[in-house]
């Protein structure tokens, strides 16, 4: 992960966003549940980890990012949000849930349908949505 610093302007008022970047759950432990022939991609399960749940109790908005050809980042993102949910709670947080679409191809195809996205989304309330595209640069801005 990474720490990156940003300035924004929301409705006329100056914003710094202190971000930071994970590859999975900050406070929580990940198990790795026993797959057929230990392939990439297999199931796991979310724990949290021992004492207090540090990232969980000091983040302002959780931005949940998973690939469109990936169900199991998209299954994962859906457990991050139930141990966020388990941890402290996300009526007070902004939410928004991206799906990334750069590696789509005829050799990997999109998997996961706009329709499913939404309805997590949906699920998370209060959840924004959208879809990336770095490669053709859509909603990369926003």
């Amino acid at each position: 992960g990474g720490q990156f610093k940003r300035e924004v302007t929301v409705d006329g008022q100056s914003h710094l966003l202190l971000i930071r970047e994970e590859a999975g759950a900050p406070d929580a432990q990940v198990r790795g549940a026993r797959g057929l022939g230990g392939h990439v991609g297999q199931s796991r399960a979310l724990t949290p980890a021992p004492g207090p749940p540090q990232f969980a109790s000091w983040a302002d908005a959780v931005i949940f990012v998973f690939s469109l050809e990936s169900e199991s980042s998209f299954e994962e993102v859906t457990q991050l949000h139930a141990l966020l949910s388990d941890l402290r709670g996300t009526s007070d947080l902004a939410l928004a849930l991206v799906g990334t679409q750069d590696k789509i191809s005829s050799s990997s195809p999109r998997v996961v349908e706009d329709a499913r996205a939404r309805a997590l989304c949906g699920d998370m309330r209060r959840c924004l949505y959208y879809e990336t595209c770095a490669t053709y640069g859509l909603n990369v801005d926003r």
